[in-house]
């Protein structure tokens, strides 16, 4: 037990700064790293401002040394790999260094088998592709089809309690969304030619993983092949298939800009990637070390929207230097496209999970949404 002396210094110390901050008129200041307090993890999403870590405290105690392991179903390299690495150094950051996460990309851990390594703890943390959780928790592919940002829907509670709860009965624990973006703005079609319109899309063969958005696709006319990210290169050098579908980054991720003519720059899908972490590995840490994981969550969510619209800046300007296409619809084909893609892979959802699917679509449309105006 501390000696009452050192309790009473504490308490002039507390004082002091609590006076320090009313005096200047209760202004904080930025640090470079954050050190942890037992409050009760953030529910709701804190203020967009990137300027620093969500405020914390300096009278809690310090964090236990630990390292986790973490695996993401993009490999590590710029830039697909940068927001997983983001995650991983805030965690360190808000930690002092105590906390440290071990990281591999799909090499190790295919994508599709990351949830179910999750939950049986043979990783601690996972950035997974949503469509690979739907066998453990019902429509968790739907989130793709938010019309609202990841911090909206924090805030709004629903779909993220929905989330904790359903993956808490397979033993996991949902932190939030791993690839931040605005809403629908995450993933194109990326061509093997050059088309005018819609039209051109009919009769083509797209790549996509999982089979993902095969609603949407074969509502084009065109036809999907379900194949795996890295099976991409291959298919379209062979012509096996005529395009792809992936995230907006992914032509880098996949060193595909040798078999690529055009992207489709109209963008659907709102972020695919969900943070899991196994759940008994959650219960194991500590109140500071769940509290530095849930803060470096909530500010990857906030810093990772922004990263993701200056990534998609970079990643057009590099394609234009290599002579890539970069195609814009007209305004009525891009609203028709954009339709094509919420009615049919919300038709779709509802067919699936037509006990929960209805509630999804409540929670994730935007009835003011600016596409599908």
């Amino acid at each position: 037990m501390k000696k009452p002396v050192l309790l009473g210094i504490s308490l002039i110390l507390v004082i002091a700064m609590g006076l320090l901050i009313i005096a200047c008129g209760e202004k904080t200041t930025t640090t470079t790293t954050a050190a942890p307090t037992t409050a009760p993890p953030t529910t709701t999403a804190p203020s967009t401002d990137t300027t620093g870590a969500p405020s914390t405290g300096t009278t809690g105690p310090a964090v236990e040394p630990i390292e986790l392991s973490m695996v993401c179903f993009l490999p590590d390299i710029p830039p697909g790999g940068n927001w997983a690495r983001d995650f991983i150094n805030k965690v360190q950051e808000y930690s002092g260094g105590a906390m440290k996460i071990k990281f591999s990309g799909p090499e190790a851990i295919p994508a599709m088998d990351q949830p179910a390594a999750v939950q049986r703890g043979t990783v601690d943390i996972a950035s997974v592709l949503s469509p690979f959780a739907d066998a453990l928790v019902p429509g968790s592919n739907t989130i793709g089809r938010a019309e609202y940002s990841p911090m909206e829907l924090r805030a709004a509670g629903t779909i993220f309690k929905y989330f904790e709860e359903e993956f808490a009965k397979q033993g996991i624990k949902y932190l939030g969304a791993s690839v931040s973006s605005e809403p629908q703005v995450q993933t194109v079609l990326y061509l093997g030619k050059v088309i005018d319109g819609l039209e051109d899309l009919k009769g083509l063969k797209i790549a996509a993983t999982g089979g993902s958005n095969r609603a949407f696709i074969d509502s084009l006319g065109a036809t999907t092949v379900p194949i795996d990210f890295t099976e991409y290169f291959t298919a379209m050098e062979r012509g096996t298939v005529d395009g792809y579908n992936i995230g907006i980054p992914g032509i880098l991720d996949f060193s595909l800009v040798p078999v690529t003519k055009a992207m489709l720059n109209e963008p659907f899908s709102s972020c695919g990637g969900m943070m899991l972490m196994n759940l008994n590995k959650w219960n194991s840490l500590t109140p500071a070390q769940q509290d530095v994981i849930t803060r470096a969550m909530i500010q990857t969510e906030i810093d990772g929207a922004k990263m993701f619209t200056e990534t998609v800046q970079h990643v057009i300007a590099e394609l234009e230097k290599a002579g890539v296409k970069i195609i814009k619809l007209s305004p009525e084909e891009s609203k028709k496209f954009y339709l094509a893609y919420r009615d049919n892979m919300w038709a779709e959802d509802i067919a699936r999970w037509p006990d929960i699917g209805p509630k999804l679509k409540e929670w994730l449309v935007n009835p003011d949404f600016h596409r599908a105006k």
